[in-house]
């Protein structure tokens, strides 16, 4: 048999048997999303927000569905990871899980600017906590699916959606949000009610919380009527960032940031100081007693308008820098000073160099 036909005859081999195989339903392909469906599902719940409704006709209070979200379960004891604009505004609220068994949980506590809650059940849970996995180590193009559920609590429980990772440290993605979290942008479909549920990895471990998407609309330009839809604009809260102010809740029963001592607002003003304009940036409108702050002898009234040699216009920007730093680390403010210290306004304003550390202040 010549060389030609023994390869002939193997390649006809191979092909029969790979064609046997899949006859076998054997792809040779694995799919991990069952396997991590089986596994993760179970410990990913409805969150129901109850709201008590007075009648004044009968004198009765009524428990009336106001919303719901979704709620991952993160360590034993019954401490379940949400967002918190799921919690807000919620009289009463209520854990359901897909075999119809409900319980009543509260909140632990949560942090507005990062949009992240711990809620508690008190019952005993038979239930695996959902391995943390590490949002640092995402790379653009890396397969993802969500678990959740969307729109309807019975017909659509738990829903597994899947895509990749879009974009990451998107942190001008919410427009509304005060603080600039590096959110993790993805192309899986969420809709309202996956708020709050789990983004994994192909490992199937939690990487993140679904936060928000963008939303088609209609406008008109001057041509007529135009249609925009918005397609696949998911974002999500990095677990680098939620799984910290967890634990810290877990622990403490709420989460701060370290901080130097001021409270501030965004000032409007030129892009220099001017005699009679303070400039854009940061003013100072309170300085706590005894803070750094106050130690290093920032004043109410005064304008930060860099930090560590960056320009800062509003405080998001700020929260760029800062969120970056640990307690215990200092930075350099670059200050514009119009006041003297009994509040009156000096003759010529005064620019200002002041190294400030931060502190848990609020522990």
């Amino acid at each position: 048999m010549n060389r030609t036909l023994r390869i002939a005859l193997a390649t006809l081999l191979a092909l029969l048997c790979a064609t046997s195989c899949l006859a076998e339903g054997q792809t040779g392909y694995y799919d991990p999303l069952p396997d991590i469906y089986e596994r993760v599902s179970p410990s990913v719940a409805v969150l129901e927000l109850v709201t008590n409704v007075w009648d004044a006709k009968t004198n009765t209070v009524t428990k009336t569905p106001q919303g719901s979200g979704s709620a991952v379960y993160i360590a034993e004891g019954g401490y379940f990871l949400t967002n918190y604009h799921v919690i807000e505004e919620a009289d009463e609220l209520e854990i359901h899980f897909g075999d119809d068994k409900v319980y009543a949980a509260y909140v632990v506590g949560g942090d507005q600017a990062a949009d992240v809650a711990v809620v508690k059940v008190d019952e005993k849970l038979d239930l695996t906590p959902v391995k943390i996995g590490f949002s640092a180590s995402l790379r653009i193009g890396q397969q993802i699916c969500t678990i959740g559920t969307p729109v309807d609590t019975k017909a659509m429980y738990n829903t597994l959606t899947r895509g990749i990772v879009s974009g990451l440290n998107r942190e001008d993605a919410d427009y509304d949000s005060q603080r600039a979290i590096g959110l993790i942008q993805i192309d899986a479909a969420i809709n309202p009610g996956n708020s709050g549920g789990a983004l994994l990895n192909m490992d199937g471990e939690l990487v993140g919380i679904p936060y928000m998407k963008y939303m088609g609309y209609y406008y008109k330009d001057a041509n007529g009527e135009e249609f925009v839809v918005y397609e696949g604009l998911s974002f999500a809260v990095p677990i680098d960032i939620a799984w910290p102010i967890a634990q810290s809740i877990i622990k403490n029963g709420s989460y701060a940031r370290p901080r130097f001592g001021v409270s501030v607002t965004d000032n409007e003003g030129p892009e220099e100081p001017l005699k009679n304009y303070p400039p854009a940036g940061l003013l100072i409108n309170e300085v706590e007693k005894n803070s750094p702050a106050s130690k290093a002898g920032l004043r109410a009234g005064d304008v930060i308008t860099h930090v560590n040699g960056t320009r800062i216009y509003t405080f998001r920007e700020y929260t760029k820098i800062v969120d970056k730093l640990a307690a215990g680390e200092s930075m350099t403010l670059s200050v514009v000073r119009y006041k003297d210290k009994d509040g009156e306004a000096l003759k010529r304003f005064e620019k200002l160099e002041v190294e400030v550390t931060l502190q848990m202040i609020d522990n």
